[in-house]
């Protein structure tokens, strides 16, 4: 079923910073907050009003915006005099809807860091941004930026996808395995302390009580996704017998499959798990069992049981599923990179502007690929008794101050939204991912006849491996590996590799994913320098 490209006109937008009201129009033209009473500083409808008086559709707000705590407040849940709401979306990002009594004309309120993950990005910039993003986009397709980064990217598709191409629509019982068993990118943290994972089949590779403080290094990959979209598997799609899944496994490693496997860890093993294994509680998410001798069934991609059989796990097929290799992303992956290379190359731009800019397009990449398996976006309703809380939306209520906060979900995916619907496309990236964070090619010099090159976490020392988040891995040394080649390193520029994005030299080291997300801005900030320094070719 092919998507169908829809039109999109831009929408009319007021750029503000929350705490002060100020900013700019579309244009660049300045605006100023209308204030009701005595205030010096403007409240919600202060904002709204603002904007309805410049014909705004939608305020884009950037600045330090209030916490939302449950049992607070929801900032989007005050008095909004002339203004009623026919429901927000409370999560993150939050997205707030208003339509004015008078006049019937909607306005959303969205904030800049839903596109643009930049601190301090005033509404100006955030403008100037949006301007490079969008130019960026239209020369590789001529169309709009729409609402959100995932819209944009399911647009993207439809305009992307080759003539010849009419995917199949999956099976449901097979569309609902995929959403049963597959995870998203991984997220684990290795020390010892609170965040260990408690299971008895995963280990800690960071012993903080003997090594609390060290090194600090934060790697990641360039644009990763988009190097792991080439020729993915979709309808029809088979289903195999243990059997025939243990023979393709073994004939033809790098099929378009997916398996059902019982797994051993082998006795020596010393590093990080393989393969994702889902924790009995749902909302616990996943987690990887690297104990020596410790067993365990599980789905996982491919390629994720390739490289568990490659490095000597003990694999059991139990059953599996094959898809048709296809195109279906090539293109889209592709027009991504040339928009993202537009922006990253063009070192006349004030450097703030251009790393939003990447960053939109990143996140264009990151929530298209999520949209694929969405079957719908739930919607929130705001009650102010609990007796107005339907019996099937109880378990979800979350109170902010006196309000109660419930979701109502979405309804089955049909029409344009069912030919948007392709979970098996994200379920691959996101496992591709994956293994991709282990073993990754990378531009190391390469002996003739010898196996090809590859970084990754499963390169690095096991004692000083502190965490993996996606397609980033914090370590308490700098992998050689993730210097440029100038240094020694592997990376070459390319999409897909991974490289040092930041190096702090001594540090207490991180018990909590909180403790080390604050490490992670700190050696951004820093950057590479110090390491390059250590690592220049002039030191002997």
């Amino acid at each position: 079923m092919r998507p169908t490209p829809w039109t999109v006109r831009p929408v009319p937008t007021v750029w503000l910073d929350f705490t002060t009201g100020l900013g700019v129009t579309d244009s660049g033209a300045r605006v100023t907050p209308r204030l009701t009473g005595r205030r010096k500083r403007p409240t919600l409808v202060d904002l709204l009003d603002t904007a309805h008086n410049l014909s705004a559709e939608r305020i884009m707000l950037t600045g330090k915006l209030p916490t939302t705590e449950p049992g607070q407040p929801h900032w989007l849940i005050a008095e909004t005099p002339s203004w009623t709401s026919p429901g927000h979306w409370l999560s993150t990002p939050p997205t707030g809807r208003f339509t004015h009594e008078v006049t019937g004309r909607n306005l959303e309120v969205r904030t800049a860091a839903e596109w643009f993950p930049v601190a301090g990005l005033d509404p100006d910039r955030a403008r100037q941004a949006w301007v490079l993003t969008t130019e960026a986009v239209k020369g590789v397709e001529d169309m709009e930026l729409l609402k959100s980064p995932a819209a944009t990217g399911a647009q993207l598709w439809a305009r992307s996808l080759p003539r010849t191409i009419d995917p199949e629509p999956l099976p449901e019982d097979v569309a609902e395995l995929l959403h049963r068993t597959s995870g998203q990118h991984r997220i684990e943290h290795l020390t010892t302390g609170a965040a260990a994972c408690g299971c008895g089949a995963c280990r800690p590779l960071v012993d903080l009580t003997e090594s609390p403080r060290g090194g600090f290094a934060y790697v990641d990959g360039r644009f990763m996704y988009a190097s792991l979209c080439r020729e993915l598997g979709t309808g029809p799609v088979t289903r195999l017998t243990a059997a025939q899944g243990q023979e393709l496994l073994e004939s033809d490693p790098y099929a378009r499959a997916r398996y059902r496997v019982r797994f051993t860890v082998p006795d020596w093993w010393d590093h990080v798990g393989v393969l994702p294994v889902a924790h009995e509680d749902v909302h616990a998410g996943w987690h990887y069992p690297n104990v020596p001798g410790a067993t365990g069934e599980t789905w996982a991609d491919g390629v994720e049981v390739k490289l568990a059989f490659d490095n000597g796990w003990d694999i059991e097929v139990l059953e599996g599923l094959r898809f048709t290799k296809g195109r279906l992303l090539d293109t889209w992956a592709d027009r991504l990179k040339r928009a993202r290379e537009r922006v990253a190359g063009n070192t006349d731009l004030d450097p703030v502007v251009r790393s939003a800019a990447v960053g939109a397009i990143r996140a264009i990449l990151i929530q298209g690929i999520g949209a694929f398996a969405s079957r719908g976006r739930e919607t929130t309703r705001v009650a102010w008794s609990a007796r107005e809380v339907p019996a099937e939306a109880a378990a979800s209520v979350v109170r902010h101050g006196e309000a109660f906060v419930y979701r109502i979900p979405s309804r089955k995916v049909s029409g344009q939204a069912a030919a948007l619907y392709r979970p098996e496309l994200a379920a691959q990236v996101w496992a591709r991912g994956r293994a991709r964070v282990l073993e990754c090619p990378a531009a190391l010099p390469q002996r003739p006849g010898a196996p090809r090159p590859v970084v990754g976490a499963l390169q690095v020392d096991p004692a000083g491996l502190l965490a993996i988040n996606g397609d980033a891995i914090y370590t308490t040394s700098v992998p050689t590996w993730s210097l440029p080649t100038t240094h020694g390193g592997g990376d070459d520029g390319a999409v897909g590799r991974m490289r040092l994005q930041g190096w702090l030299p001594a540090v207490k080291l991180p018990a909590t994913a909180a403790e080390r997300n604050v490490l992670r801005r700190k050696a951004e900030a820093a950057g590479v320098e110090a390491a390059l320094q250590v690592h220049s070719p002039d030191v002997p």
